[in-house]
């Protein structure tokens, strides 16, 4: 299962995993059975829930739910572990700052009505309390929690503690998003070991990510946007480092903690990257 995080190639890991012999695809990427509030989770029936294996591939002994909101998404991790405590669960994570600026574009493009959109500026200054992983802020509805949790989503130390505190670590396949932009073929070997799956039969190619947007209208990210996330991550970020064991010195968030960028050399990049300037 592919758990998290959403806007960190998960779409990409989900087609490179299922290009495996052993891995059945499933009729979609995202399921969200452990998500959907409209069940009755008080008293669970998860006997529906199949990913259904598509075509002849006999030999396949795993296949996919690749739903990344379930690692965020409040009661989800408790859900996952009742229906299968032993299941192995992929997280792949993404420098925080990035993956917001990335979670907005997409609710400001493809997500949101155009009556519904908020600038980024709005947007970073909806507050999220790392307290709050686990459970619903009071006061949010299931369209609040997936469209105005982007500074939420980013906080990956109470997700990963939280992840911590229902799974052994040997379940839980910790990923850098960035690692797997340059190395896909590697990660995906090394992950396919660690599930106890044979090696790939064939060399992986390398599956086009989504592309990113360069043709936006509107405001462009300012360093105090930067500011904002960076007050929001700069404690949550050194304990994810030291939960997870992955290396984000690279991270953009990890050189503005340090100093080595600016808020105004990020807020350029990401607006230069999505055509807010030109």
């Amino acid at each position: 299962m592919v758990a998290g995080v959403q806007k960190a190639g998960t779409s990409t890991l989900y087609r490179v995993l299922v290009s495996h012999q052993s891995i059945a695809r499933a009729p979609q990427k995202e399921w969200h059975f452990f998500d959907d509030e409209s069940r009755d989770w008080a008293d669970p029936d998860f006997t529906g829930y199949e990913v259904a294996r598509r075509g002849p591939r006999a030999r396949a002994t795993m296949s996919v739910d690749a739903s990344p909101s379930y690692l965020f998404w409040p009661g989800a991790l408790e859900r996952i572990r009742a229906w299968n405590p032993d299941v192995p669960l992929v997280l792949c994570f993404r420098d925080p700052v990035d993956r917001a600026f990335s979670h907005w574009v997409m609710n400001y493009t493809r997500r949101l009505a155009p009556e519904e959109r908020i600038s980024f500026a709005e947007t970073v200054r909806i507050g999220y309390d790392p307290s709050w992983i686990g459970s619903r802020p009071e006061g949010w509805s299931d369209k609040d929690l997936r469209t105005r949790s982007v500074v939420g989503r980013g906080l990956y130390g109470a997700q990963l503690a939280h992840a911590q505190s229902l799974f052994p670590a040997e379940q839980l396949h910790l990923l850098d998003f960035h690692e797997f932009v340059r190395d896909q073929h590697g990660t995906a070997e090394r992950l396919v070991e660690a599930l106890g799956l044979a090696p790939y039969q064939k060399v992986v190619e390398p599956q086009a990510r989504s592309a990113s947007r360069t043709d936006l209208e509107g405001e462009a990210p300012t360093a105090e946007d930067v500011e904002v996330l960076l007050a929001a991550y700069a404690e949550d970020l050194p304990l994810f480092e030291r939960l997870s064991g992955i290396d984000t010195s690279g991270w953009t968030t990890s050189k503005l903690i340090r100093g080595e960028l600016s808020p105004a050399e990020v807020a350029e990049k990401l607006g230069r990257k999505a055509g807010l300037i030109s």
